[in-house]
């Protein structure tokens, strides 16, 4: 099922600006950011997304940190079996086989079906696929966040197979992350 452009008006992108930036405690800001898409059920359910999460290049430049997940069910899920916890993946800047090193590097947003591309080489591929799996999870997207500190991101996941993905999920993640990179910037 596709939304038109126009249905993601039922997500107000306005009023979660207007929130994040009057949130002045960042890891407040931070966990808004990943769970202010999820105040609109019927918007999110419609464009079938599971779960966001926000990373960061850490102060060294070196490593990207996973810093805020959304409170989903999916997330849960995902956080339960995984064999590193959330907060103490990191993956090297440089990696050339993830797609979040390769987002923010370039500047350009990526894909994937398979989890190992997220968490190399923090995780094995059995171990990334085992954390989505139990997220049912069928793809995900990583939408670098330009001018944000050292370089940050956003993956969005959804329960929807690569094919159904259309113009309405690639809409909303493109505004979704501009919004947030436009009010991290001015941190």
């Amino acid at each position: 099922m596709q939304l038109d452009t126009d249905d993601l008006a039922t997500m107000d992108i306005t009023a979660i600006q207007a929130a994040l930036k009057a949130t002045t405690d960042e890891r407040t800001r931070q966990q808004l950011i990943v769970n202010a898409p999820f105040e609109y059920k019927v918007a999110t359910a419609l464009l079938f997304l599971g779960i966001v999460v926000l990373l960061k290049v850490d102060d060294d430049g070196q490593n990207i940190s996973r810093i805020a997940l959304s409170n989903t069910e999916l997330a849960q899920n995902t956080t339960e079996v995984s064999y590193v916890p959330f907060n103490e993946i990191k993956i090297p800047l440089d990696h050339p086989e993830n797609i979040i090193s390769t987002a923010i590097r370039t500047g350009e947003p990526q894909d994937t079906i398979d989890w190992k591309f997220l968490f190399e080489p923090a995780l094995t591929p059995e171990q990334a696929r085992i954390n989505q799996a139990s997220g049912g999870i069928a793809y995900s997207a990583v939408y670098p966040l330009v001018g944000v500190g050292k370089g940050a991101a956003m993956i969005f996941s959804y329960y929807q197979y690569m094919q159904h993905i259309g113009s309405s999920q690639h809409e909303f993640m493109k505004r979704y992350s501009q919004l947030v990179a436009s009010v991290l910037a001015t941190d």
